[in-house]
């Protein structure tokens, strides 16, 4: 019973949970700034909540000290699923089903070649997803000292 004490007093102390949606509002703002569109809000919520128990789990589960390359992996298969979730479930289409326009009209034509601006904004968005990533990898390596400060700058 006295060791179970003994890890909650060194784990816990901060809590691991804003990790979560710290990487959801990185990645959607990269998904975003790629051009990808973004899903409801719903979604982004129910994300931010099942990265922040993934977050959560990792501290519980994980040694005391995870070496930095597992924190970056984590964070980039974090901002990989993050990038999966947010094609799939955003609100616009590109296809329209045939006789599911609800009353809207027609949907323009879209072209058949992407062409060379979507390549352009897909290696954008893979950059800026690997930017979120390390900048979450980042933050969470240095989690103790980040809550800390925000702490102390909501307190004055």
């Amino acid at each position: 019973m006295e060791s179970t004490r003994a890890v909650s007093r060194t784990r816990g102390t901060v809590p691991t949970w804003p990790a979560g949606p710290l990487a959801t509002a990185l990645g959607l703002a990269a998904h975003v700034a790629g051009g990808g569109q973004a899903p409801a809000v719903v979604i982004i919520l129910a994300l931010a909540a099942l990265l922040g128990l993934g977050a959560v789990l990792v501290e519980r589960l994980a040694p005391p000290q995870l070496p930095g390359w597992a924190i970056l992996a984590a964070s980039a298969v974090g901002q990989q699923l993050l990038h999966l979730a947010f094609a799939a479930f955003s609100t616009a289409t590109a296809v329209s089903l045939p006789g599911h326009d609800h009353g809207a009209g027609s949907s323009p034509d879209v072209p058949s070649s992407p062409g060379i601006a979507a390549a352009h904004s897909l290696h954008l968005m893979l950059y800026l997803h690997a930017a979120a990533a390390l900048t979450a990898a980042a933050a969470a390596a240095q989690w103790t000292r980040l809550s800390t400060w925000v702490r102390a700058r909501v307190r004055t």
